[in-house]
Formats: C-alpha cells, structure tokens, sequence
C-alpha cells in the first residue's frame, strides 16, 4: 500500500507568507493519494477534496500525458462535506477531461439533508463556483451523474478488487466517517497492509470505542489533534474561548487513542491554520515527549507533513 500526504491543514489552508512560515508542514487543507495493489491490478483511493486535490489532479494529468496510465480512474472518499474537506474538487483537472473514471463515495444523510449529488451540487453550481457538476465529463466515466455518487452507512463494508474499506463513525458536528483501508493480501483475504483515517474528530474523556475499531493494530493511524491542551479547554478564566464541541482533538488525546489500540505509527493531522512551522515543530516535540512518558508507548509519532509518502 502507498499512501502520500496532498495536503493536512484543517478549517483553512495557510499558505507561507514573509512572517508566517508553513512550508515545511504545509498549508493545503486534506487530501490524502492511496494506491493498493492485488498480483497485477492498482487501484487509486482518495481522501477528500481539500486543497491538496489541485496537486494530486496534476500528476495524475502527467501521468495519463507520459502514457504512464491509460486512464485516469480513481475513487474519492469523502470523509464530510465541510468546504476544508471539498472547496478542491473545481481545480481537479481530471475532472474536465473526457475519457476518465472518477466515483465519489461519503456518508448517506439523514432525510432533512441533500444527498451527496445535491451537496457538490449546490456548491458547484455555476454561481458560487464557474463550472457545475454536469461540466464535468469523467464524473462516473460518462454514466450518468447519479451513478457517480454512492451513499454508505456508518458500519459499511466495501470490497474492492485490491482492498476491502470499513466505515466508522467519527464524533464531529454534522458527521464525520473513519475510513479503514485494508490491502489484499497474497492470498486473496483482506489481511494485509492497514491504514486507518480519522480527520475529523474530537475525543472523548477516556478513549472512544469507534475510534478504538477503526484504529486496531493500524499500520499507520491518521488521527485529528488540531488543537493544543490549553487552545482546546480555553486560555480565558472563563473558558469562553474553548474549543469544546468544535469536533476536534488534541496530540495527546490522540497518542491515548493510539496506544490503546495498538496502532504501530501515528501521524497527526488536521493542523490548525493558525500554527506555522515553528509552533507544530516545538507541538510535535511535546507530543513525542508526551508518548515516552507512558507505560506503553506509540512506536513512531509524528505531525503529518505535505508531501510525506509512506509503503506500507
């Protein structure tokens, strides 16, 4: 299993500036690249519509313009319809080009919400973005739109040729989905390399059981931790600056949840646009200080960076 880093800037991208320095974590908000293979076939998986999408979109171009791929298929998971989260996908240029494949899968709403074709398409509407839905000829490969769009419950189990994906649900204002990516192994079983997305989410006082089962002995876990201790409990006397209730976590909150369930390494993401380089550097430090000090430990804990790739 690949997976690479697009963007893991939360509520905002941050893009570096004379006095605010992001380059090294970066400043594109979520977008996650995953590709799993089974003996001959690759298949291409992807975490949400941040702003990181823009990047991913071009080297998928370059690789359909070099003959690398033949086509550009891919699948795109939605972990919620916040903008941070799909305000990307109108600079996805594979988009606009006829003679491609891309399916789109998040959350089945409850009755008194739009379904995930009503919600891109009162973004994309031809007002508040130039373009709408039906301007883009390689959503669902020229089926019809409606056909592009696949709704799952939480609990949800999807078997793809290369990987089977688990559904879980996250505690995030509106809703949130976790996403268990688990590669086929030699043998055919869905038991191979495991990675584990939770974007959004904010934790409980001890850990939370979903999250507990969507991380079990993760290869890699992705886990929100946006805040600091003090930003997330409020810095005022009367805590009326409290990040409580916004569904976001904490790196210690989030090095709990991993140790607990037995996630191998652990990448923190979501970072708040507020915080440039040298503030998440000096938060990764404490946070893997943090880890040293308990009876068990995460392996490997790190703040995700843009452009970060992994073989898992």
């Amino acid at each position: 299993m690949y997976f690479r880093v697009w963007g893991c800037r939360g509520s905002l991208p941050s893009p570096a500036t004379m006095t605010f320095d992001t380059r090294r974590f970066g400043g594109n908000t979520t977008c996650y690249e995953i590709r799993t293979r089974y003996k001959d076939q690759e298949e291409l998986f992807i975490v949400d519509m941040g702003t990181g999408l823009c990047g991913l979109g071009k080297k998928l171009v370059q690789e359909f313009l070099s003959k690398k791929i033949d086509k550009i298929r891919a699948r795109i998971f939605i972990t919620h319809i916040h903008l941070d989260h799909t305000f990307g996908m109108g600079f996805f240029a594979p988009l606009f080009m006829p003679g491609h494949n891309i399916q789109f899968y998040t959350l089945e709403m409850p009755a008194t919400f739009s379904n995930l074709n009503q919600q891109l398409a009162g973004l994309y509407d031809g007002i508040q973005f130039p373009r709408h839905l039906e301007q883009m000829p390689s959503i669902g490969g020229g089926n019809t739109k409606q056909e592009a769009f696949h709704d799952v419950k939480f609990w949800e189990v999807l078997d793809f040729e290369t990987a089977q994906i688990k559904v879980f649900e996250l505690n995030h204002p509106q809703g949130c989905a976790g996403w268990r990516f688990q590669e086929r192994a030699p043998d055919g079983s869905y038991s191979g390399a495991t990675l584990s997305v939770a974007t959004d989410t904010e934790h409980y006082d001890g850990t939370n059981p979903n999250v507990q089962r969507l991380g079990r002995n993760a290869d890699l876990l992705i886990l929100d931790g946006q805040f600091e201790d003090k930003e997330y409990l409020g810095r005022n006397s009367d805590r009326s600056d409290s990040k409580q209730g916004w569904g976001h976590s904490t790196p210690r909150a989030c090095i709990r949840e991993a140790s607990e369930c037995g996630a191998k390494r652990l990448g923190i993401t979501h970072h708040d646009p507020n915080h440039d380089d040298r503030t998440l550097a000096r938060l990764e430090t404490r946070a893997r200080r943090y880890n040293r000090r308990l009876k068990k430990p995460v392996p490997e804990v790190f703040f995700l960076r843009e452009g970060m790739e992994f073989s898992l």
